[in-house]
C-alpha cells in the first residue's frame, strides 16, 4: 500500500515538472486560434469553447502550490542502548531509538485566495498528507489510528471575504493549532526533537471553522471546533479558539511577532470537564542574523476522571536562541521547563512531575548556493543535536528498569523539500 502511494506521488511530481511547458504551449495555441477552429484530424475539431476550457483549467493549475518534503532521522539515547522506544513524552514525534527512521514524507497542495480576479479566485484550499512513522502519532480521533502510516493532518477550504478596506478569511475543515511556537513540519523548527510543550502541553490539530482578519499590524482570529485532536467530536460541547497577534518589521529588528492564544471547551467523553489553555509566543529577529523566541503555555481542567473528579493544571516555558552564522550554517539552542503539576499529561495521575531540557542544534545546508539558479540543491539540510533531559524526581526508565533523573541523547536528521 505504502509503495503504491509513493509511486503515485512520484508520478505526480514528474507531471508537475512538465506542466509549465505544457501550459506555455497551450497559451500560445489559444492566442493563435482565436476566431478559428483547430483541426487535429479531418474528422476531429476543437472549438473556441474547448480552448477556453483548457485555458481556464491551466490557469487554475498554475495558481496551485505544491510542496514535497521528507524527514529522516537517527537517534541514540544513552540510557536505552538496546533500542527501546522513548515513551515518556520527551520525544514527541520521534520515539524511535537506535534506529534509522522515515518519519514523514509530506505532500502539500495549496491554493491561496486572492482579490483582483473572478469569484473563483476568492476560494482557496490546503491539504497536507503525511506518510511515515509520525502518522500514527499525529492521528485525530475519527480519522486514522495509532497504527496508521498515513495521516491527513490538514485539509480545509479557505474563503476570502472582501469587507470594505478589510479582508476576512473563513476556513473550514481540519487545520493545525494556533497554540505554541513549534509546528509539525520539522523544517520550520530550529531544533530536531520537539519540546515537551509541543507534545504534552498543547494540541496538534482541530476540526471546525476559523475566521481571521488582518487589521493593520494586528491579526485577529476566532473559531469553533470539535476539540483537541478530534475529527469526530467525543461529546456535546465545542471548543472555542481566539488569537490576537502583532507583527512589526524594521531596520534593526527585522521581524517581530507577538501573539496570545486561548482555547476553551469540554474535552472529556462524559461532557463534564472544561479545559482552558492560554499560550503566549514572542519571536524577534535582529539584523536578519539572530532570532530570539519564547513560548509560555498555561492550562487547567476541572472534573478530571483520572483524578476522580479533581482539578488539574500544567504549564511550561521554552526559550530559543537561533544564530545564522553563515548562509549555509545555523545554530540553535533551546531550554525549557514543563510542570505537570497533577501528573495528567506525562506523569502518574495525582503525582506531579517537573522536567527540564537543554538542546543545542547545528543545521547545515551543504549545497546552498553551490550552483547558481539551482534552488533544489539548496533545500537539502543536515541537522545534528545533543539533548539533555532532567526531572526533579527519578522519572526516565532505563533499559534495566530503574528510574533516573537524567536522560541524554544524540540525534541526526536529513531534510529535503521541493516547492513548485
Amino acid at each position: 500500500m505504502l509503495r503504491k502511494i509513493f509511486l503515485s506521488v512520484l508520478a505526480i511530481a514528474l507531471m508537475l515538472v512538465a506542466i509549465p511547458n505544457i501550459v506555455m504551449a497551450q497559451d500560445t495555441m489559444l492566442e493563435e486560434q482565436k476566431g478559428k477552429t483547430l483541426r487535429a484530424e479531418p474528422d476531429l475539431t476543437v472549438g473556441q469553447a474547448d480552448l477556453e476550457d483548457i485555458h481556464a483549467f491551466a490557469t487554475f493549475f498554475k495558481s496551485l502550490n505544491f510542496t514535497f518534503y521528507i524527514d529522516t532521522t537517527y537517534q541514540y539515547v544513552f540510557s536505552k542502548p538496546n533500542g527501546e522506544e522513548i515513551t515518556d513524552g520527551s520525544r514527541p514525534l520521534y520515539p524511535e531509538n537506535n534506529t534509522f527512521s522515515i518519519n514523514a514524507f509530506t505532500t502539500t497542495i495549496e491554493k491561496t485566495p486572492s482579490l483582483g480576479g473572478g469569484i473563483v479566485d476568492l476560494f482557496g484550499f490546503r491539504t497536507d498528507l503525511l506518510i511515515g512513522e509520525q502518522a500514527g502519532l499525529l492521528f485525530s480521533a475519527g480519522l486514522g489510528d495509532e497504527d496508521s502510516e498515513i495521516d491527513l493532518y490538514q485539509a480545509y477550504i479557505n474563503l476570502l471575504i472582501p469587507a470594505g478596506d478589510q479582508r476576512l478569511y473563513l476556513s473550514g475543515g481540519k487545520f493545525v493549532t494556533l497554540a505554541g511556537f513549534e509546528v509539525i513540519e520539522a523544517r520550520h523548527n530550529p531544533n530536531v526533537t520537539r519540546s515537551w510543550l509541543f507534545g504534552n502541553a498543547i494540541p496538534f490539530t482541530h476540526t471546525g471553522i476559523r475566521l481571521s482578519a488582518p487589521v493593520g499590524p494586528f491579526n485577529l482570529a476566532v473559531g469553533l471546533n470539535n476539540g483537541w485532536d478530534k475529527v469526530d467530536d467525543n461529546n456535546e460541547g465545542k471548543t472555542f479558539e481566539a488569537q490576537a497577534a502583532y507583527t512589526y518589521s524594521g531596520d534593526t529588528i527585522t521581524d517581530f511577532w507577538f501573539g496570545a492564544t486561548y482555547y476553551g471547551g469540554k474535552e472529556d467523553d462524559d461532557n463534564n470537564s472544561w479545559r482552558n489553555l492560554i499560550t503566549v509566543v514572542g519571536v524577534m529577529t535582529i539584523n536578519e542574523a539572530w532570532t530570539l523566541a519564547i513560548d509560555l503555555d498555561f492550562a487547567n481542567e476541572n472534573d478530571v476522571a483520572d483524578l476522580e473528579g479533581g482539578n488539574a493544571s500544567w504549564w511550561g516555558i521554552a526559550g530559543y536562541i537561533v544564530a545564522d552564522v553563515h548562509p549555509a550554517i545555523n545554530l540553535a539552542l533551546r531550554a525549557e521547563m514543563f510542570d505537570d503539576q497533577d501528573g495528567v499529561r506525562i506523569g502518574t495521575p495525582g503525582t506531579g512531575i517537573k522536567v527540564y531540557e537543554v538542546t543545542p542544534t547545528i543545521s547545515i545546508r551543504p549545497f546552498k548556493g553551490l550552483i547558481a539558479g539551482v534552488r533544489y540543491l539548496d533545500n537539502m539540510e543536515w541537522r545534528f543535536e545533543f539533548r539533555w533531559d532532567h526531572a526533579d524526581d527519578p522519572f526516565f526508565v532505563q533499559d534495566d528498569g530503574s528510574l533516573s533523573k537524567d536522560q541524554y541523547g544524540l540525534m541526526a536528521q536529513l531534510l529535503y523539500w521541493i516547492e513548485i
